[in-house]
């Protein structure tokens, strides 16, 4: 038997929340229904390392455009036909692929009467907990089909900027593995020459030659030792970062510091909120779902500043100007809420940003190559000076 943790509401619309035993998500809904409990969120008590590490294979396997792809077909199909309609035509259509399980679980949940953003809780890990909280808006709203389309181009803008960003490393990447290389030869094959000439007579090799030949033995001789301890450091420091929040808000805020991540979160925030706005939620409901939907702590605590003072009657223009937005999304802001225009004007900010991010990405390639370029040069000149400084005490011997 499994554990699920649910939420939901009685018939008298209070708030029921537990944990309760069945062997699957069918089953945990079915008892639920029968207590008269309208599920809101049903997911597992603790998911196992097992489940965890097929869902993120699954993942993998899918690839980064699976979510944008799957969203957009289904925003056309819902045009045509009923959610479970949809989503069974997709399985149906998926045969064979990775995405046939997670599409005829989906579809066999919505056809036992969970909603869709309950359904898609089990898959947290593919589709994001934001992408599960705009399609709940959609279904409470009745607009599901639109915030679909909209989730689709959201997803589609983001992958395209990860896609970019990959591509623009790809070169530095290659001059860095390809001066490590050149590393290696040198220190075990070149400098290892030095080292028996010098010490039949009687010499000391330069320190840099020593220190360069000294250290390439040692990877050499330990470099399975090395491997453990780097891949338990980055485990042991990816962990103690989930469990503190001052490190994960300080590495955050670092992250902000990069233009082009803080041009994204801005991006995403004016997209979010205009699109919330126009399904009729309201401003500060609106801005507490972007909250919950960043993962970024330091911008979620900015957000539930705002919505604190929005909550007692503050501006949306005044509060974002207190926190320093740029002053051209500011102005446009506080120009939407005196006209009565606030969603054009925050899609014209959403517009603004993913200009900023485009022009971000156009210059990224050659930034990147000078970068790597400037690196492999300071890593050739260091090994050819370890090399040159012997050849030239070698004339001084004779």
């Amino acid at each position: 038997m499994k554990k699920f943790k649910y939420r939901g509401y009685d018939s008298q619309a209070v708030e029921q929340t537990g944990t309760l035993e069945a062997e699957n998500y069918s089953e945990a809904y079915a008892a639920l229904s029968y207590q008269g409990v309208t599920v809101v969120k049903l997911e597992p008590a603790q998911a196992s390392f097992g489940q965890i590490a097929e869902n993120f294979l699954l993942k993998l396997k899918l690839g980064g455009q699976w979510r944008s792809v799957f969203f957009r077909e289904l925003g056309v199909m819902l045009g045509v036909m009923t959610l479970h309609d949809s989503l069974r035509t997709l399985a149906g259509a998926n045969k064979n692929h990775p995405s046939e399980k997670i599409l005829s679980e989906l579809a066999a949940a919505v056809g036992e009467g969970q909603s869709f953003a309950t359904a898609l809780t089990r898959y947290e890990i593919i589709f994001g907990g934001d992408a599960i909280q705009s399609i709940e808006i959609g279904e409470a709203s009745g607009n599901l089909q639109d915030v679909t389309a909209s989730l689709a181009a959201q997803l589609e803008r983001n992958y395209s900027t990860e896609k970019k960003v990959r591509g623009a490393m790809y070169y530095p990447a290659f001059v860095l593995l390809a001066a490590f290389i050149a590393a290696v030869v040198l220190v075990n094959v070149t400098l290892p020459v030095f080292e028996s000439f010098f010490a039949q007579q009687g010499a000391n090799l330069p320190l840099v030659t020593l220190i360069l030949l000294r250290g390439g033995k040692f990877l050499a001789e330990h470099w399975l030792l090395i491997v453990v301890a780097l891949a338990g450091g980055v485990a042991g420091g990816a962990a103690v970062v989930g469990k503190v929040e001052a490190i994960r808000f300080f590495i955050d805020k670092l992250k902000l510091r990069t233009k082009l991540l803080r041009e994204v979160e801005l991006r995403n925030f004016f997209g979010r909120l205009s699109f919330l706005l126009e399904s009729g939620v309201t401003l500060d409901e609106a801005i507490r779902l972007c909250v919950a939907a960043s993962k970024n702590l330091v911008v979620r605590k900015i957000l539930s500043d705002i919505k604190f003072s929005v909550e007692r009657g503050a501006s949306l223009g005044a509060m974002v100007a207190k926190e320093k937005f740029p002053p051209l999304y500011v102005g446009l802001i506080v120009t939407g809420e005196a006209g009565g225009e606030l969603v054009g004007m925050l899609r014209q900010c959403e517009s603004m940003a993913d200009f900023e991010v485009e022009e971000i990405l156009r210059t990224l390639p050659a930034k990147a190559e000078i970068f790597g370029t400037l690196l492999a040069g300071l890593i050739v000149a260091t090994l050819v000076f370890a090399v040159m400084l012997p050849i030239l005490d070698t004339t001084a011997l004779f």
